[in-house]
C-alpha cells in the first residue's frame, strides 16, 4: 500500500493528538556537514509529532524538517523527503510507502 507524502504528514500529526495515537516512520538520515544522506534505513517505533525545541536551528527552510519524538520521548528530526515508510496505530501498524509527488 502507498500514501502520498503530504497526507502521511497531515494523519502523523493528526494521529499525534489523540491520546494512544502514535506511528512508526522509516527515513535515510541525511548529514548537512557530510553533504550525503545514508544508505541505511533507520526505523523508529512508537512516535509522535513534536514541537519544535529552543535549540532547534536549520541553515534551510524549516518546512523542509519533520519534528517527531521516539517512543521515549526523545526528540528527532529528519527531512520530509527521506521518509520512505510509514505506519499508523489506528491502522494495526501496517506499513504504508510513501510516495512524494
Amino acid at each position: 500500500m502507498e500514501i502520498n507524502g503530504h497526507e502521511a504528514i497531515r494523519r502523523m500529526e493528526d494521529i499525534s493528538k489523540l491520546p494512544n495515537g502514535s506511528f512508526n516512520i522509516s527515513f535515510y538520515p541525511c548529514s548537512l556537514t557530510k553533504g550525503e544522506a545514508s544508505a541505511e534505513l533507520r526505523i523508529y517505533t512508537g512516535c509522535r509529532t513534536r514541537l519544535p525545541l529552543p535549540q532547534d536551528k536549520w541553515e534551510i527552510d524549516s518546512d523542509n524538517y519533520f519534528l517527531f519524538e521516539d517512543s521515549v520521548g526523545n526528540p528527532k528530526t529528519c527531512y520530509k523527503v527521506l521518509i520512505r515508510f510509514v505506519a499508523f496505530s489506528s491502522d494495526n501498524f501496517k506499513l504504508l510507502k510513501l510516495i512524494w509527488t
